[in-house]
C-alpha cells in the first residue's frame, strides 16, 4: 500500500486482496485438503475415526480397497469454483465405488457361459476338425459355466461424504490462510 493513501483507500485495498484470496485460493485449499482426507481414509481403513468392517476371509495380499489402488487412484476434484467444490470416486473402470461408500445389497440373476478352448492355429494340428485346428493339451471343447443368483449384502466402508474432522481442517487452513500476509 502507498503511504498515501487516507483509510479509505487503505480499507478498500485490503478487502480487494480479501477478496482475490477468497475467491481463487479458498477453493483450492477445500478441494487439496478433501482430496487429501478421503485418501487418507484408504491408509487409515476408517472414515471420521470409524474403523471399516473387518472382511468376511482377510486376504494375505492386503485390504480389497486397496489391493490394486484403482479405487483409491479414482478420487479426484470434479469441480473447483468459489461456489462449489465436488470431488468424485469412481469411474468406467470401478463402478463399485459407490456401493463400497454407501454400502447396500448387490443382486445378482442367473447365468450361464460358454466359452471356446485355445485351438492350434499353425502346424499339422491345426487341419484338424475341417480347419477348425485340434484342442491345446488339456482343453476340452465347448465347457460351460453356470452361476446361480445370489445376493450380496455389502457393508458400508465409506471413505467420502460430510465429515467433521475434514470441516476441522479446512477451517485451520483457511484462517492460515487469511493470516498470511
Amino acid at each position: 500500500m502507498h503511504k498515501y493513501m487516507n483509510n479509505n483507500d487503505k480499507i478498500n485495498a485490503w478487502f480487494d486482496k480479501f477478496e482475490h484470496k477468497f475467491d481463487y485460493r479458498l477453493p483450492q485449499i477445500v478441494e487439496e485438503t478433501a482430496v487429501e482426507f478421503t485418501k487418507e481414509n484408504f491408509v487409515n481403513k476408517s472414515f471420521d475415526g470409524k474403523p471399516w468392517p473387518q472382511t468376511k476371509r482377510p486376504n494375505p495380499k492386503g485390504s480389497l480397497m486397496v489391493r490394486s489402488g484403482a479405487l483409491l487412484n479414482s478420487i479426484r476434484p470434479v469441480e473447483t469454483s468459489p461456489r462449489r467444490v465436488l470431488i468424485a470416486a469412481g469411474n468406467s473402470k470401478v463402478p463399485y465405488a459407490r456401493i463400497h461408500n454407501e454400502g447396500g445389497v448387490i443382486e445378482q440373476a442367473a447365468r450361464s457361459e460358454t466359452f471356446v478352448r485355445n485351438r492350434y492355429k499353425k502346424g499339422p494340428k491345426s487341419k484338424y476338425f475341417g480347419g477348425m485346428g485340434a484342442f491345446r493339451k488339456g482343453t476340452t471343447d465347448g465347457q460351460g459355466l453356470t452361476f446361480k443368483a445370489r445376493t450380496i449384502n455389502m457393508p458400508q466402508r465409506k471413505f467420502m461424504g460430510h465429515s467433521a474432522v475434514l470441516n476441522k481442517r479446512i477451517i485451520l487452513r483457511v484462517k492460515g490462510l487469511f493470516n498470511e500476509r
